[in-house]
């Protein structure tokens, strides 16, 4: 019989990882989480002889993860990227890409990194130039070597009003009844707005129950035909 392995996760920003709980006494598995480094990971997480560990074994029967997370941003093409990039450093306070052959299109105004050890997400690009992109990020600090990073160059951020929100239809209805309960608040009608948030919650739990897996069952009534 196999052993039962039971896992967690935690988040971090927009970084998600995946503990298992360590059932033996020892140390376990390849790394405890222990210290006081103050970074916000789950530092000395136990149980008596239960231990949130990082999980070394491979699990051939899969395990499934559902992680909703809303970016301020939309990639418009994922193959409109650049792996040119090659490291970082500062230029006038403010971070500096360095790579070489990197694109001068004007039409690049925000990137999206990925890879780096330090800055993946959202971007807005100052400067352009075929050795070196500078973006509004403030950054003071020496030179940095890095290898495999990815720049998305074809991004939609979410700046004003006019942006553009990919959400679901349930979503977009719940955010419509939210606006109206905000206005009849500030109107005083309590009513209103307690009718309002109603509506809200319920097309939030829609949302949410539409990602619940496995069959659904409708209970007939005291009344019908059976």
């Amino acid at each position: 019989m196999a052993s039962r392995k039971d896992y967690t996760y935690q988040i971090k920003g927009n970084k998600l990882s995946l503990l298992e709980r360590d059932q033996t006494s020892g140390t376990g598995l390849n790394y405890v989480y222990a210290g006081t480094d103050g970074d916000g990971v789950m530092d000395g997480t136990t149980s008596g002889s239960i231990s949130l560990t990082s999980p070394i074994e491979s699990v051939t029967d899969g395990i499934e993860i559902e992680y909703a997370y809303s970016p301020n941003y939309r990639i418009n093409d994922i193959e409109d990227k650049s792996t040119n990039i090659t490291g970082y450093d500062e230029s006038d306070g403010l971070l500096k890409f360095t790579g070489s052959g990197l694109s001068t299109d004007a039409a690049i105004t925000y990137i999206v990194v990925e890879g780096s050890g330090k800055w993946n997400g959202l971007h807005k690009i100052k400067t352009l130039n075929a050795s070196y992109w500078i973006v509004e990020t403030k950054y003071n600090g020496a030179a940095v070597t890095e290898s495999g990073v990815i720049a998305y160059t074809d991004i939609s951020p979410l700046v004003d009003e006019s942006s553009e929100i990919d959400i679901s239809s349930y979503l977009s209805k719940a955010l419509v009844y939210y606006v109206k309960a905000k206005v009849a608040e500030d109107a005083m009608n309590i009513e209103a707005k307690e009718y309002m948030m109603r509506e809200f919650r319920k097309m939030v739990e829609k949302h949410e129950s539409g990602k619940i897996a496995g069959s659904r069952g409708v209970m007939t009534g005291p009344h019908s035909i059976r």
